[in-house]
């Protein structure tokens, strides 16, 4: 299924079916009064269906609890994209997986869920704008079911036992970790993340005495507008030039990226014939991405869960925004040599701000980091058509 398939289903299903418990659940709390101080059992089990790179911004938040519960089984309810990002964190005792490839498979592979999470102490749901996640959640019957919420609270107020305003145009890392701060524990340091992240890594591939450079050009199916053409990534190189030998660039991605990165490699090679471009979109798992980001000098991506990864392993990087705040998603990280490019139009951020990006696909938030100049009116969109 599409994205834009699950949202549908989850907007109508998960509706009807809050609309169907609701008014249960409500009277059950009264009668039942069950315990729902703030501690934390022996089975503990996290809620993150879509969004590795959400994980990833999650982590240091997990860490802690991990570290602060090293006794508790702590899992992770996820689908299938979400699990080598999970894998490659090495905090969760157990990955619960959904299926949502398609329908049927969906509601079965939700059934074994489900049958697998009763009896778990504490839900902690990640998932800021899912009515399934709710659904599901409540269905655990955990005694604790801990979530977000935003402007609009009434259907989830009843459902969850503990809410958190998440406020969509702050940091969310600092909501995941005033979720874990509820439950006693204190968020990992960055560079504590850092030898975590390292220490679980197969060992890095670099050149003999080259200066190599990561480069993460792809996202998820969550807003692609994020992502730059070819002739915007050879402006990049035409910017970024640096006096002295070549340079080794190593684009990183899933086996879908590839074809797009043939083509932006089809530009650099032209434009810049004396570096070293290798496309490994695909050939690695995640683990072996990393393990070469963590040999890298340094990164340059858009906004993905390559990022983020960079981020904690502390690489120098260039990263560029647009549909996305880039307040709302990077932690300040001290002693990070970082530049970000951003320029904040109107319309952005419209990544889990509306329900569709305005432009349709025409990223003018990207195109105008290339497009214009500085004191220059920025193009931005404010209408669309059917």
């Amino acid at each position: 299924m599409n994205l834009r398939k699950k949202q549908r289903i989850d907007w109508v299903l998960g509706g009807v079916l809050i609309v169907l418990l609701r008014p249960a659940v409500l009277l059950l709390g009264r009668l039942l009064r069950r315990d729902h101080s703030l501690r934390v059992g022996a089975r503990v089990c996290v809620f993150k269906l879509l969004g590795g790179g959400s994980l990833v911004i999650a982590f240091p938040a997990l860490l802690g609890l991990r570290q602060r519960y090293p006794s508790s089984e702590l899992s992770l309810l996820c689908t299938p994209a979400v699990v080598p990002f999970a894998e490659s964190l090495r905090i969760f005792d157990r990955l619960i997986v959904i299926d949502d490839s398609g329908l049927l498979r969906l509601l079965l592979t939700a059934l074994r869920a489900w049958r697998q999470l009763l009896g778990t102490d504490t839900v902690i749901d990640l998932e800021v704008h899912s009515r399934l996640s709710t659904v599901f959640t409540l269905l655990t019957c955990a005694r604790n079911r801990l979530g977000f919420y935003l402007e609009s609270v009434f259907w989830r107020t009843g459902l969850h036992t503990h809410l958190i305003f998440f406020n969509r145009f702050s940091g969310s890392y600092l909501f995941y970790e005033k979720l874990v701060e509820l439950l006693g524990a204190t968020p990992a340091g960055v560079e504590a993340c850092r030898q975590h992240l390292l220490a679980g890594l197969p060992p890095g591939a670099a050149g003999p005495g080259e200066a190599t450079v990561c480069i993460g050009s792809a996202c998820s199916d969550t807003s692609r507008e994020r992502m730059l053409s070819p002739a915007q990534w050879r402006r990049v190189f035409l910017d970024n030039e640096r006096p002295g030998p070549a340079r080794r660039f190593v684009f990183l991605g899933g086996g879908s990226d590839r074809a797009g990165v043939q083509e932006i490699l089809a530009v650099l090679r032209v434009a810049r014939p004396a570096h070293h471009f290798e496309n490994r979109c695909g050939e690695l798992r995640l683990s072996e991405s990393l393990a070469v980001l963590a040999a890298a000098d340094e990164f340059w991506g858009i906004d993905s869960g390559l990022l983020h990864y960079a981020r904690l392993l502390r690489k120098p990087c260039l990263s560029f925004f647009g549909p996305t705040h880039p307040d709302t998603l990077l932690r300040p990280i001290e002693g990070l040599s970082e530049r970000v490019e951003y320029r904040k139009i109107p319309c952005s951020p419209c990544v889990h701000v509306a329900e569709q990006p305005p432009c349709r696909g025409n990223n003018v938030c990207i195109r105008n980091l290339f497009e214009t100049t500085p004191g220059k009116e920025l193009e931005w969109c404010s209408t669309v058509g059917r």
